[in-house]
């Protein structure tokens, strides 16, 4: 009997320096977007429609966002957190206590959100 499924030897090459650096910083202008829409609505509810805070659903969007702020700096942050000396991270240069730190508020926050 012939076995009919093939067996490939798959190794997974690590990424070159350029998508490192790719990983590293694409996050980054999509985290300040997110800042900046989280602080713009932050304003919004509080300064232009504060009556909108009579209803449940604002006051939801409201906490929300202010989630959000330190949420989208700590994706901002990401890989920089990252202990200097990692394999394949070009642009770590935090310690184990910056990327625990920004890890606890990834996970908090996310699960807040």
């Amino acid at each position: 009997s012939q076995n009919t499924t093939k067996e490939r030897n798959l190794t997974v090459m690590p990424p070159t320096i350029t998508q490192q650096r790719a990983i590293a910083f694409a996050p980054i202008p999509f985290a300040i977007i997110s800042f900046f829409s989280s602080s713009y609505v932050i304003y919004y509810l509080l300064c232009k429609e504060r009556h909108k805070l009579k209803r449940l659903y604002h006051r939801l969007v409201l906490a929300m966002n202010f989630a959000l702020l330190p949420l989208s700096f700590a994706y901002a942050w990401g890989t920089f957190a990252v202990p200097k000396g990692t394999p394949y991270f070009v642009v770590a240069s935090g310690t184990i206590n910056t990327c625990t730190a920004q890890g606890f508020i990834s996970v908090m926050l996310t699960m807040t959100v």
